[in-house]
Order: C-alpha cells, then sequence, then structure tokens
C-alpha cells in the first residue's frame, strides 16, 4: 500500500480515537429531564444533595428566595436558562454548569404564606478522566451568584455577579462582578499575568466562632522547621457533646490540644506559594467581613520579599469568604494540619 495513503489513515484513525476520548455524556443532554436525570445519576451521598435536585430558572425562584434585584441583574445579563455548558478547566471535555434547587432548605414565602423550598445552586459537574467531579460556583450558601459564560481567547470562564454584602460596605446595593477560572482544582479569580513573589514565611490563625470551629494557628517556613499549635476541636468529632464540652473547658482555663513541629512536604509550600501569586496576594483587600454574626475568623500574615525589600502582608478574613481564591488557600491550609508529619513538642 502506498505510504501516503498509509499515513492518512493513520492520521483519520487517530483524529477519530482521539475525538472519541473527549466525548462527554454531558454533550448529548438537551432537555430539562435529561439534565436533571443525569444530575442526579452523580449523585455519590446523601452530603451532595443531588438525588432529588431540580433545575430552575432565576426568574422562577420565589422572590423572597432569590431578590427581584438579582433577577433584574440576570435577566439584563442574558442569565435566563437553568443550564449551560463550556469546558470550564480547559482539557477539551465538556462541563455542566447548572442553577436550581437541591431541596435542602424549607422556609415560609412571605408572598404566599406558604412552605417553599428555599434553596439556591449554582454548580459545576466537571467531566473529568477519572469521573464526574461536583464544584460550587455560590462564593457562600446564602449569597445567591449569576453565573454568565464567556471566552477569552476562545476558552470559556464563568463571569459571576453578586450583592456587596460585606459588613462595612459603604455600598450595600452596589453589585460586583469577577470572572472565575478553574485552576488549583477549584474556582478562583482569573488573573491573565501572574506576578512572582519570594515567600518567606506564612503565619495563619484560626479563631473562634459560635460553635466547635477548629482554633489553632500554623507558622509555615520555607526550608525550615514550621510549627502548628492546636488550641481548641482541632481533633474532636463535631457530634460527641462529651468532647466538645471538655474542650471548652480547657480552653478556658487556658490548656491547648498540643505544639507541634514539621519540615513541610517542599510540593505543598511550592503549590501554597503558585497559588497566593496567582491570586496577587499584595493586592488583595486588608480587611474583609460578611454581615452575619457567629462566624469564624482569620488572620493570614505573609512575609515575602519585592527585590531585595521585605514586605509583609496581612489580612483579616470574618468569615473566611474573602475571595474565591483565600477560600481555596483556607481549604490547604486547615488541611495540612493532618497531611503532614507533625510531631508533638514535649
Amino acid at each position: 500500500m502506498d505510504k501516503k495513503i498509509i499515513t492518512v489513515l493513520l492520521f483519520v484513525i487517530h483524529q477519530y480515537y482521539f475525538s472519541q476520548s473527549n466525548t462527554s455524556k454531558i454533550d448529548s443532554l438537551g432537555t430539562i429531564p435529561e439534565v436533571e436525570s443525569f444530575i442526579r445519576s452523580c449523585s455519590k451521598s446523601k452530603d451532595d444533595f443531588l438525588s432529588k435536585f431540580t433545575l430552575k430558572t432565576i426568574k422562577d425562584f420565589d422572590n423572597t428566595v432569590i431578590s427581584p434585584k438579582i433577577k433584574k441583574k440576570a435577566k439584563a445579563l442574558g442569565v435566563g436558562k437553568s443550564f449551560y455548558k463550556g469546558d470550564f478547566n480547559h482539557d477539551g471535555r465538556t462541563d455542566l454548569l447548572f442553577i436550581g434547587d437541591n431541596k435542602s432548605c424549607i422556609q415560609t414565602s412571605m408572598d404566599s404564606k406558604k412552605e417553599i423550598s428555599c434553596n439556591t445552586s449554582v454548580k459545576v459537574i466537571f467531566d473529568l478522566e477519572s469521573g464526574y467531579v461536583l464544584k460550587d460556583v455560590m462564593r457562600r450558601h446564602r449569597d445567591f451568584t449569576i453565573p454568565k459564560v464567556i471566552k477569552i481567547n476562545g476558552m470559556d470562564y464563568i463571569n459571576i455577579t453578586y450583592e456587596d454584602n460585606s459588613m462595612f460596605s459603604n455600598t450595600p446595593e452596589k453589585m460586583l462582578s469577577k470572572i472565575l477560572t478553574y485552576k488549583f482544582d477549584d474556582f478562583i479569580e482569573y488573573n491573565s499575568q501572574p506576578k512572582k513573589h519570594s515567600i518567606k514565611q506564612i503565619s495563619y490563625k484560626a479563631g473562634p466562632c459560635y460553635g466547635t470551629c477548629p482554633m489553632f494557628e500554623l507558622e509555615l517556613n520555607k526550608n525550615k522547621i514550621s510549627t502548628f499549635t492546636a488550641f481548641a476541636f482541632n481533633f474532636i468529632d463535631d457530634n460527641d457533646r462529651a468532647a466538645a464540652a471538655n474542650a471548652i473547658g480547657n480552653l478556658n482555663k487556658g490548656k491547648n490540644e498540643g505544639v507541634f513541629k514539621s519540615q513541610i512536604k517542599p510540593s505543598d509550600i511550592a503549590a501554597i506559594e503558585e497559588l497566593l501569586n496567582y491570586i496577587d496576594f499584595p493586592n488583595l483587600n486588608s480587611s474583609y467581613s460578611i454581615s452575619a454574626t457567629d462566624n469564624p475568623s482569620s488572620t493570614l500574615t505573609i512575609v515575602y520579599n519585592t527585590g531585595k525589600i521585605k514586605k509583609i502582608k496581612k489580612i483579616e478574613d470574618y468569615g473566611l469568604v474573602g475571595t474565591y481564591g483565600l477560600k481555596k488557600l483556607y481549604k490547604i491550609l486547615f488541611n495540612l494540619r493532618f497531611n503532614q508529619d507533625w510531631e508533638k513538642i514535649p
């Protein structure tokens, strides 16, 4: 057989199998019943609240659940459907963005005086080679986020719009907007030109809440010994009332759960530094807050170099939802308590 023909055949076969490998079940979904059935089939446990998920457009929610102001803004932005498709992690496979009600919340409607579902969900199911992965697009469950699929340089991103509800906001009626990208296994603010700073030390202190929120302090040192001070509620089961009462008693007596030391894994330090640089930490606000009570707070302090000058960035965050990037960082820092080889200091 002619070599040119063989080459063409090999190219066609390669293209066919490549296209097949990037074909997603999501591509074939077209109707609301099909999408709802698919979403429910992705449920892995009762905790993901997908088994009874119902799609809803923003305008179809009760006014006590989503405000008329948000509905008006969604209409102006052209966000009128309950689901959209796109490749939000840019891996060549189609993902599903959807809006609706997971049936996890009930309240009484001020309009009809009847009990209604008060959940609002904006989520994405990613079609990864390892399987379907669910991610939340909302900043937090009480702050509805309008998602709009946009393109930048031919790639899909999600532009979100939400109300400014920070505790000390001078413009409570203001609508804020951000572009989200999918990096570091989560949604964070898109940054087209990240800068690189050399980070020397990170200190993170997690404060109390009205409950058993973990209270601890981390001091992470690059290429040196780091410390983890566990103040309270780091090693207890939230459902164990006796353990919680004992922890509160020790806290009131000034006793902690221990001080630990470890050399943080270089790959983990490098990942934290990469994330901090991507979210442009020097230009983040020095203070964030939410208009709610009894939430935890934290203090993040970063020592870094710009050239030969040592600088310090400090961020106070009441509610732990200052930005999407910070939320991701907090998850990593909370996990460091258990995924390093900590040795208790006598």
